[in-house]
């Protein structure tokens, strides 16, 4: 079973709305793939209150508020430990401060998978995290596993339909191969190519379908050959056919990172709603 192949995950944790759907999605993750779970809790930078004067005044509420967050993050260590117990799994607790991505990519090494969900500007600390799962995965050098927001509930073996975003990019070959323990058991795959000429999209796609047909995975081929934006083509497509995942390799075009991650990249992250298996 390629499964075999998914034997340590990592969560990202934080004192944010999302935390709980997060833990409860990976563990139930965990427990299907009877995998290892780092369980990494960063806690939110300590910043001085505007009306902080002195330099005792500015030392004492710094000792107090990294005391407090210690104080949380040990208790959330512990609902940890419960949850994970209760599910008879593997884990580990590992706790960081500050900068989140720091922290992820640190931990990510280790990890054959990394779990998140989606993030928006109404949550904790925006400024600092809204492009997690953009820069992760741009760095991670691993498959990231991105849910929507609020899906606490996923079963890898389950996949009836998978979509995938296909180009002719390391990044969309990475993507293709990290997929692999995900896609084996799907009823239906379907490669996605599109602004292409029908007979380029076909001579892409050929080799790729021969290549999953060896490890005994039938898919299908889809090619628009008239694009408009990629990324809502891409969610169209997987409305469509019904896709209970969906996966892209991160790519882009230039080294600024607004543009490095690709338009089509960051939409679908922002507005999936199915689990987005991607790699860079």
């Amino acid at each position: 079973m390629l499964f075999m192949s998914i034997k340590t995950l990592l969560v990202h944790l934080a004192p944010d709305p999302d935390r709980e759907t997060r833990l409860k999605a990976a563990v139930g993750i965990a427990k299907q793939l009877d995998a290892h779970l780092i369980a990494l809790y960063v806690a939110m930078p300590v910043h001085m209150p505007a009306g902080a004067e002195g330099r005792g005044a500015s030392s004492l509420y710094l000792h107090e508020a990294r005391t407090a967050a210690k104080e949380k993050a040990g208790a959330v260590e512990a609902h940890v430990r419960d949850v994970c117990d209760a599910a008879g799994i593997s884990w580990e607790w590992v706790y960081g401060e500050e900068d989140h991505l720091e922290h992820l990519l640190e931990e990510v090494y280790h990890a054959d998978l990394t779990v998140l969900n989606q993030v928006s500007f109404d949550n904790f600390e925006d400024r600092l995290i809204y492009q997690l799962p953009e820069k992760l995965v741009m760095g991670a050098g691993g498959p990231v596993l991105v849910l929507p927001k609020g899906m606490d509930q996923v079963d890898l073996k389950s996949f009836d339909t998978v979509l995938i975003a296909w180009t002719y990019t390391k990044e969309a070959i990475r993507a293709l191969r990290d997929s692999l323990p995900m896609i084996e058991n799907a009823k239906s795959v379907k490669l996605f190519t599109c602004g292409k000429a029908p007979k380029v999209g076909e001579d892409l796609a050929k080799p790729v379908l021969e290549y999953l047909a060896r490890r005994g995975i039938k898919a299908d081929h889809i090619n628009h050959s008239k694009s408009g934006h990629a990324g809502e083509e891409i969610l169209d497509l997987a409305e469509e056919v019904k896709a209970d995942m969906i996966v892209m390799g991160a790519y882009g075009h230039s080294s600024m990172l607004d543009r490095l991650f690709g338009s089509a990249s960051r939409y679908v992250i922002g507005h999936a709603n199915v689990p987005l298996l991607m790699s860079h």
